[in-house]
């Protein structure tokens, strides 16, 4: 059987930057932005990865991708 790994990143803001964010999320990880109120939303991003090693890889590349947009 082999292993899998998966985490979650959850980030709460205004709607126009979660969309911004949610936009950058590259095709094949799953996401959903969330209304939670009127004025914020949550983004929920599911990573799955067949290495610990690749986890880290998708995770470190999305929040580099999201450091220049939360402002």
């Amino acid at each position: 059987m082999s292993e899998k790994f998966a985490t979650t990143l959850e980030w709460r803001g205004s709607r126009e930057i979660g969309q911004r964010l949610a936009n950058l999320i590259p095709d094949g990880i799953s996401n959903e932005l969330i209304e939670e109120n009127h004025s914020e939303v949550k983004l929920v991003v599911n990573v799955d990865a067949e290495s610990l090693e690749q986890l880290r890889e998708i995770v470190d590349n999305l929040l580099t991708l999201f450091s220049d947009q939360d402002q």
